[in-house]
């Protein structure tokens, strides 16, 4: 995936393509997108080490979980020569009632009206769609959207920066990972959530299993099934999966890949 429009680096929360800006303090998730500034939840050095990563990979088409603000279904739109970014979320998509405009926990549980706008006006129309009300784990709407958006022809690029629930991102794993051809990247961002200090004591995740753990379940089905990945890249924020070479059909699961000599894995 190339960069094909610059990229004005301000600084590392906020940054400018195409005339359109895009910015976020990173920490509140409070901010709503506006038709002049695109809330964006990654600061600039961790998107200039996506578009390094991703640059040999020929990315015609991409499949996104997670939108919030519409940050980087936008940026990849923007920024990049992908011919077709679709997103999806589970965020109610709308109309937002009355009191949206009034109460911010109510429009941020909403889609925010401000993207359509920009999609129209930065001619993005045919490029991003935005797909909102999908759960990632809902096998037969996430199936709907790829079979709308993609038809038969194969995924390029799967990103998961949606819940970030154990459960969740391994549900979506079984059901989009066979949707890439040979060769294609799945990549789950912020698996090391578990490991991080400010989540040692409780917080938004407490009662979640790590995320780690689906890395884990990656690694062995990797070791028990060779033909099943090209490889497993691991970053600090993100891991990337290339596909192998064995077709899979819709009824891919996890559990039938991993070789554990009878035995469990305990969840962390």
């Amino acid at each position: 995936m190339q960069l094909v429009q610059p990229v004005d680096w301000i600084s590392e929360t906020k940054f400018v393509v195409g005339g359109l800006s895009f910015g976020s303090d990173l920490g509140s998730y409070q901010e709503l997108t506006t038709p002049d500034n695109v809330v964006i939840l990654k600061e600039a050095r961790l998107l200039k080490e996506y578009l390094n990563f991703l640059a040999p990979h020929p990315v015609r088409n991409i499949l996104e979980f997670g939108i919030w603000q519409g940050g980087s279904p936008l940026f990849y739109g923007m920024a990049t020569d992908a011919q077709k970014i679709v997103a999806l979320d589970h965020l109610n998509p709308g109309p937002a009632p009355a009191d949206a405009a009034h109460d911010r926990a109510v429009a941020l549980a909403y889609k925010n009206p401000a993207l359509d706008g920009i999609i129209e006006r930065y001619g993005m129309s045919k490029r991003v769609k935005l797909h909102f009300g999908v759960s990632q784990d809902d096998r037969a709407a996430v199936t709907a959207v790829m079979d709308e958006e993609f038809g038969d022809e194969p995924i390029d690029l799967v990103i998961d920066d949606a819940s970030h629930y154990y459960a969740h991102s391994r549900k979506s794993f079984e059901i989009a990972f066979p949707r890439l051809r040979e060769g294609g990247l799945y990549i789950i961002e912020d698996w090391q959530w578990a490991h991080s200090p400010a989540y040692q004591n409780g917080g938004h995740f407490a009662d979640k299993p790590a995320l780690s753990n689906l890395i884990f379940e990656l690694l062995i089905a990797y070791g028990s099934q060779p033909d099943l990945f090209w490889n497993i890249i691991v970053r600090d924020w993100f891991v990337a999966v290339t596909k192998g070479s064995r077709p899979l059909g819709d009824d891919f699961r996890l559990d039938d890949q991993l070789r554990m000599r009878g035995a469990t894995l305990s969840l962390i």
